[in-house]
């Protein structure tokens, strides 16, 4: 027979014990779902690159494969085609920005990413502010000049390494 105070402490327990099932659970589920939802972003970006030029979409759509399959990171790309008035409005956001006719954005020529990886139950991220040495050690940057895109981080007026463009 179990003592009545043996009991409470059992329970409580296995409350402990289901609460923590319960989050591991909720962490799985949402980490699937936004991998999804990055992916759906992702091939929506790649296909408006597509209406444009379908060779530059198969171009970007190889070099985001091959960062995934080589570096461990996983890419979510945060700007591909925009319009002359989106590229406008962000020049007049920040001088230094591309104008609309020099800006390979506009020609469906360039992509903007960020590379995020889990790490136990963190998320890294590598974004626009991350030093370029950050960027370099992830490989990224000899991916792309694998594949004869010019890198933001080789800017030398401007710190950019999201950035990556078809010469």
């Amino acid at each position: 027979m179990v003592s009545k105070k043996r009991k409470p402490l059992i329970r409580h327990f296995i409350n402990i014990l289901l609460v923590l099932i319960i989050l591991t659970v909720g962490y799985v589920c949402y980490t699937i779902v936004y991998d999804l939802r990055v992916r759906f972003i992702n091939r929506s970006e790649l296909n408006e690159i597509a209406s444009i030029n379908p060779e530059f979409e198969r171009k970007f759509h190889v070099f985001i494969d091959d960062i995934e399959n080589e570096t461990g990171w996983k890419v979510k790309i945060i700007s591909g085609l925009r319009t002359k008035d989106e590229q406008i409005q962000l020049k007049r956001d920040n001088p230094r920005n591309a104008s609309s006719n020099k800006s390979r954005h506009v020609l469906g020529r360039a992509v903007d990413i960020n590379l995020y990886k889990r790490e136990g139950i963190f998320t890294v991220w590598l974004k626009k502010a991350n030093s370029k040495a950050s960027w370099r050690k992830t490989g990224v940057p000899d991916i792309a000049k694998r594949h004869l895109l010019l890198w933001g981080g080789t800017y030398h007026s401007y710190h950019d390494p999201v950035h990556f463009e078809i010469n």
